[in-house]
This record gives C-alpha cells, sequence and structure tokens, in this order.
C-alpha cells in the first residue's frame, strides 16, 4: 500500500513539472511574437525628396499674369499700349528676372525714350527710360525660395512709344511659381489728354520742355484716384486730343487728334481693336475738352459743335460699357468757358437716352501757388487735388 502511495506522488510531480514547461515555451513564443509586432510597427517612412530647384522661362501672357490696362501681345512679347498699362503676377523663387523690350523709340535722344518702372511688393525697384531694345532686369534674389508680386508699368504716354514684356525668368523648386494676382472688386476706365497722361507733372516749372522723364502716370490724378479707391484702372489718353479739334496753335480746327475715332483701338499706334466686352468697367471717366477749348475759344457756333460731338461721344461710351456709370468732367486747364456745354452735353444725353447713369462735375482750375509743370500742366499736388475731389464724386455715385 505504501509503495502505491509513493508511486502517485511521483507520477503527479512529473505531470506538474511538464505543465510547467509547456507554460514557459508559451509565454518566450508569446514574448517574441509581441517583439516581431513592436519592431515592425517602429520601421520609419522616409519622406520623398525635395524638388531640386530648376530654371524657368514664362511668357508674360494672361495665363501667368493679370494684364492691367491696354495691352496687346504681337510675336511672343505683350506691349504695354498705353500709360499706367502693366503686367503684374506673383511669383515663388529665389531668383527672378524680367525681359523687357523697346521699339524704335529707344533710339530717340534720353529725354525723350519711353519711360517704365519695375515694382515688387508695391515698391519701385527701378524707374528709368528703355534706350535699348532688350534689357533684363534683376527683380529677385534671395537664399530662400521667397514669394513676392512682381510689375512692370509704362510710365510715359503712348504717343512716345512703349515697353514689352517678353520673359519671365526664374530659379524655383515650387509647382505653381508663377500666378496671375486677383483682380480687384472696382474697375475704373480714364478717357482723357495730357492731363491723365501727366504730362510735366515733375516738371520744375511751367517753361522746362516737355520730356518722358518728367511725365509718370503714378502722379495722375487717374492712378491716384484708382489707388485711393482700392480699384483696377484702364486708359484711353493721348496728349494734345480733344471731342472735335485737338490742340491748336492758330484756332483753327485739328482734326488729326481726336478722340472718338481711336477709342476703340488698344492705341492710336496701334491698330488693334480693344475687346471691350472682356474688360467691363464700374466707372468710366471722361477727361476732355481742354484741348477743344483752343479751338472752339468764345465761339459759340463752335462751343454748340463742341456740345452735339460730346453727345455722341457719350453714346458711343455707353455702347462700349453698358454697366458702367460716366463721370465726365473738365476745368483743370480749361477756363470755364467751355464746361456749361459739357454740362448741356451731358442732359441732352440723358433726355435723349432716359439713362440716369451719368453725370458731371467741373475739375478745380490750378492753383498756381502750388506751382506747375511743363507747359502750365498740373504738377503732382494738383493731381492729388484732382484725384481727392474725384474720388468722392465716385463714392457718391457709386453709393446712388
Amino acid at each position: 500500500m505504501g509503495k502505491t502511495r509513493n508511486l502517485i506522488a511521483l507520477l503527479l510531480t512529473l505531470s506538474l513539472t511538464a505543465l510547467t514547461a509547456c507554460g514557459r515555451q508559451e509565454d518566450v513564443e508569446t514574448e517574441g511574437e509581441i517583439t516581431s509586432a513592436t519592431e515592425e510597427q517602429a520601421v520609419v517612412v522616409e519622406e520623398p525628396a525635395a524638388p531640386e530647384p530648376r530654371e524657368l522661362t514664362v511668357a508674360p501672357t494672361e495665363e501667368n499674369v493679370r494684364l492691367v490696362s491696354r495691352t496687346f501681345e504681337e510675336d511672343g512679347v505683350t506691349w504695354l499700349a498705353q500709360s499706367g498699362s502693366a503686367v503684374e503676377c506673383e511669383v515663388t523663387a529665389t531668383h527672378a528676372q524680367v525681359q523687357i523690350v523697346g521699339d524704335g523709340t529707344v533710339e530717340n535722344e534720353p529725354s525723350l525714350r519711353p519711360r517704365f518702372a519695375v515694382l515688387v511688393d508695391g515698391e519701385v525697384i527701378l524707374d528709368d527710360t528703355l534706350s535699348e531694345r532688350e534689357r533684363t532686369i534683376e527683380v529677385l534674389s534671395s537664399e530662400e525660395e521667397t514669394n513676392a508680386v512682381i510689375e512692370v508699368m509704362q510710365l510715359s504716354e503712348t504717343n512716345r512709344g512703349i515697353v514689352g514684356v517678353k520673359a519671365i525668368t526664374l530659379t524655383t523648386a515650387a509647382e505653381n511659381p508663377v500666378v496671375p494676382t486677383e483682380a480687384k472688386p472696382l474697375s475704373i476706365e480714364f478717357i482723357g489728354d495730357s492731363i491723365t497722361c501727366a504730362y510735366g507733372v515733375e516738371a520744375a516749372s511751367a517753361y522746362e520742355p516737355f520730356a518722358t522723364t518728367t511725365e509718370n502716370f503714378m502722379k495722375s490724378y487717374a492712378y491716384l484716384t484708382a489707388q485711393a479707391l482700392g480699384a483696377d484702372y484702364s486708359t484711353a489718353c493721348y496728349s494734345g486730343y480733344g471731342i472735335v479739334s485737338g490742340w491748336s496753335a492758330d484756332g483753327s480746327r485739328n482734326e488729326s487728334m481726336l478722340l472718338p475715332p481711336v477709342y476703340d483701338l488698344v492705341a492710336n499706334e496701334h491698330d488693334q481693336p480693344w475687346d471691350f466686352a472682356a474688360h467691363p468697367h464700374d466707372v468710366v471717366v471722361i477727361n476732355l475738352g481742354t484741348n477743344d477749348s483752343t479751338y472752339t475759344l468764345m465761339n459759340e457756333s463752335r462751343m454748340w459743335e463742341f456740345c452735339q460731338g460730346y453727345a455722341s461721344f457719350l453714346a458711343h461710351v455707353r455702347t462700349c460699357n453698358p454697366d458702367a456709370y460716366l463721370v465726365c468732367t473738365l476745368g483743370t486747364m480749361e477756363g470755364g468757358e467751355l464746361y456749361p456745354y459739357l454740362e448741356q452735353a451731358v442732359e441732352d444725353f440723358k433726355a435723349n437716352t432716359g439713362d440716369t447713369r451719368v453725370t458731371c462735375y467741373r475739375s478745380d482750375p490750378i492753383d498756381f501757388a502750388d506751382g506747375c509743370g511743363t507747359g502750365e500742366h498740373p504738377n503732382a499736388t494738383t493731381q492729388q487735388k484732382s484725384a481727392d475731389k474725384l474720388v468722392e464724386v465716385i463714392r457718391t455715385v457709386l453709393a446712388s
């Protein structure tokens, strides 16, 4: 009996030992599985390599830049056809250059070559006249990739030659390194003569001869008005031009300098039509009549001729700009005799058409205590005063 008990105890001991061994083996296997899973989770996924910087040349087309005012494209060049015409874009790059070109006027004497400006983030970095057919201008240079708004603007008037933008060249790693800037919520067109062109605005006195080096659209009442209202602008302006007569030295009619026949063109020197439907405006400002007054003088029949011509031009401007508010003005350099006939033209136009979205006001004449520019044209002080008054007029009509 005792031997039997001893045998049973031995068997129990052996069974427990075997069970313990199996449990330890399972623990080891389980720990191995956990360790293996942890090692798999700890694997680091490498990010793809950053794009390498590359040199890229971009054409100044509407896909890449915003076209300001009247421009036209010819042989891969975007030409800045009017005072204030510009191309504007936002670039992402370490380095950027703009290639500009000129027409035959680059051969003119230095004071009569086309004047232009290059702006970066709204600041003028270059203000010069173009003296060569092609010129490359560095606009951005940075160790790190930078965002900047670049603009090239025509400062002098189209009659004295224009500047073209041929290409923008960048060093960049960005996927979309050149994009147009956004259009502004308000658009204003300015139709005018030398006052709108800012003829002689930087001249020291009335006796200083005309030069493109003293003509600066950025000091025109038109540009200043657009800036104050946060508006886009477009221009159709030519020194010496009028409604029924251009500037006349002897009182005879000057039919070679009439604005209505060239209003539908990008510019009078470039026989290309302007697409009004693609460029609608909220406001159109007409500042014409100063040169007509050298023909009308105090002759009543001629002043009525001006009145009829003005009303006819208003009708054409309305056809081209069906949704715009028309604002007519005169007086900065005109003695006041012709303004009542402008007022009558506006009233006749309203009566004949039922159009109520048109108004007029008399611009304040030059205060010569403020000084003046070439040929008694408004200087920067007078241009700013004219802008201040026009800003209030436009705010009033837009609120009506």
